[in-house]
């Protein structure tokens, strides 16, 4: 049972008013516990991993957790939500599709330490390295930089200065289900004793 199917059941049954507020409170707490947990979450994609270090799926702010918020429309109806627009494709997992002809541009290692210098943005990013007068370019499905002060050896044996990847270029990338909206029987249970409603009216 999702969290919003659960919520309007519990909705439904009761007989009287209730104080939505603190069931709204306690359900929305509930589910920033799943978040938290991550319990069977898939992991991390060596890609995601690369660019934001070791941790958790869904962890790197607290932006999504925080978002999930309540709110009491009258004494008998309580929505719970978040207003993240990504949310629900992390919950229930599916298909990002780049829109026309366009790539998807996917952050590669050592991308943070560019945004905190450049800025967040793809432009602003490769608008920081000319600026300190490397050469961006794409080389195949990537896009970065050279930095003349590096050098590797290419595929001939040949010194060359060091391309350092800023981003992967994708038609699609796949995201797995990582779900965290929802109630268990157990909060389900709390919750209804909050309210005052038996468990076999279910």
């Amino acid at each position: 049972m999702s969290a919003l199917d659960a919520l309007d059941s519990l909705s439904r049954a009761l007989q009287a008013p209730a104080n939505m507020e603190a069931i709204g409170g306690m359900a929305a707490e509930m589910i920033r516990g799943h978040l938290h947990e991550g319990k069977s979450f898939a992991p991390l994609s060596p890609a995601t991993a690369a660019y934001r270090g070791s941790g958790r799926p869904l962890q790197d702010t607290a932006g999504l957790r925080d978002s999930i918020t309540h709110n009491a429309i009258d004494g008998r109806t309580v929505s719970v939500g978040t207003n993240k627009p990504y949310a629900a494709i992390q919950n229930s997992g599916g298909v990002i599709r780049a829109k026309n002809k366009e790539w998807l541009w996917i952050p590669g290692p050592g991308l943070k330490q560019a945004q905190r210098k450049g800025g967040h943005s793809v432009r602003e990013v490769l608008d920081f390295y000319k600026s300190l007068g490397f050469r961006v370019y794409r080389r195949g499905r990537a896009a970065g930089y050279n930095d003349p002060k590096k050098k590797t050896r290419n595929a001939e044996g040949k010194l060359e200065p060091k391309f350092h990847v800023l981003y992967y270029l994708k038609k699609t990338v796949e995201i797995p289900a990582r779900k965290f909206f929802y109630l268990t029987d157990q909060e389900m249970s709390l919750l209804m004793q909050e309210a005052g409603v038996a468990l076999n009216q279910f």
